[in-house]
């Protein structure tokens, strides 16, 4: 007991990202009950083949899910780290949960361009938010990742081959507008995960140079809490010694940042980066 404690606190799986991945699975699951299956739109990945097994053989969504990411996660398990194939294990058993309870409501429009623009945007927001808390939905994810590990093909390029390789029968299923109309919204949906990605959790790199580069860093350590690095540098034409501060800090922290270091020195070279991933051990002592 003591050692199966011990291997969850090396997981640090944080019951935000629980949460989190859990929160992804219901709109994701809800998406595909409400808006793709009544407007007869098909899916990518995993969730492709299910739809093409219930349009043809009305096999449960819940089940033929279940089963097929089994299959995955047991063939690509060894490809991600131990916290990201049960964060993914959880999304996918909370996906079976919400894909087996009855659907409610179904919804039906003559203009089938408005769900599959608002499955798009949903789905991305869904998919968004596992990967932001360090899950997948299996799928195109394990397939990329196999595809990359025996040909060396990039991750993103092997899921979209999968994922173009399980639409293209959808045409003979539902025809060639609702493919047009799926190819749509697996676009659309691409765009809201990237903007998810990229807009919520995200971080900036904030770099300063200044001669006064240890009195704006006390005064922004004491108003902010913010850690800093200061970097030795040497200036190529003057070979004069300078020093930099580097820290990373939230969009809303650096609209606050920038203020400080400009009442302290209005001729600072202030450098605002985006960054994709700031993770380690111990972010706080490192910085």
């Amino acid at each position: 007991m003591k050692s199966l404690i011990k291997y969850w606190q090396q997981l640090n799986i944080r019951a935000t990202e629980l949460v989190g991945v859990a929160v992804g699975a219901l709109i994701y699951s809800m998406t595909y009950n409400y808006l793709l299956l009544p407007s007869h739109l098909g899916e990518g990945g995993a969730m492709g083949i299910t739809a093409l097994l219930y349009y043809t053989f009305q096999i449960p969504s819940y089940l033929s899910n279940l089963i097929i990411n089994v299959i995955l996660i047991a063939v690509g398990y060894r490809l991600f780290e131990k916290k990201t194939t049960y964060l993914t294990i959880w999304a996918i058993a909370w996906m079976t949960i919400f894909l087996k309870i009855p659907v409610f409501y179904t919804y039906h429009t003559h203009e089938l361009i408005v769900p599959t623009l608002l499955a798009g945007a949903l789905t991305g927001i869904s998919i968004g938010l596992i990967f932001r808390y360090n899950g997948t939905i299996a799928g195109d994810s394990i397939i990329g990742k196999l595809l990359n590990y025996f040909f060396g093909m990039s991750v993103g390029t092997g899921s979209l081959i999968f994922d173009l390789f399980i639409v293209i029968p959808f045409i003979m299923i539902i025809g060639f507008t609702n493919t047009v109309l799926t190819i749509i919204y697996l676009y659309v949906y691409s765009i809201f995960t990237n903007q998810f990605l990229a807009n919520i959790g995200a971080k900036k790199a904030v770099l300063v140079v200044s001669p006064k580069y240890q009195q704006i860093a006390t005064t922004i350590s004491k108003q902010l809490g913010q850690e800093l690095t200061i970097f030795n540098g040497t200036g190529f034409y003057s070979s004069a010694d300078q020093h930099m501060l580097y820290m990373i800090a939230s969009p809303r922290r650096v609209t606050k940042i920038v203020p400080i270091i400009e009442s302290e020195d209005k001729n600072a070279l202030i450098v605002v980066e985006n960054i994709r991933s700031a993770r380690g051990l111990d972010m706080r002592r490192i910085l």
